[in-house]
């Protein structure tokens, strides 16, 4: 009786060239008329929220219920950004505000501070 082997090979190495991935196009931006707005007068902090870094905005308020009423720094908001976006942020503001002759390099050489 004789026996017939089989032999089969695999090859991982594609014989034809594999298509580019396509760049999937940024989404639209839908510019919601409804959405809020903030203003802050300040920026109470920074903290880093396990890759995401979270702002914290203050705004100055004037508290009229009280007889004598004195400016407050309160709370308006937080916004939280991954950190690659957070990246972006600075380098745009940076950019808009060099384009706007405010330079954050020049006020950081004259001795502004972050408070």
């Amino acid at each position: 009786m004789t026996e017939k082997v089989f032999a089969m090979f695999i090859s991982a190495k594609a014989s034809f060239p594999r298509p580019e991935p396509e760049a999937q196009p940024y989404p639209a931006l839908i510019d919601n008329p409804f959405s809020p707005e903030l203003f802050a007068t300040g920026v109470a902090g920074f903290c880093n929220m396990g890759g995401a870094v979270q702002l914290t905005l203050d705004s100055l308020r004037c508290d009229h219920a009280r007889a004598n009423p004195v400016l407050e720094r309160v709370v308006v908001g937080r916004v939280t950004l991954p950190i690659p976006v957070a990246q972006a942020l600075v380098t745009a503001l940076n950019a808009f505000l060099e384009q706007q002759g405010f330079s954050p390099t020049k006020a950081m050489a004259a001795g502004a501070s972050f408070q």
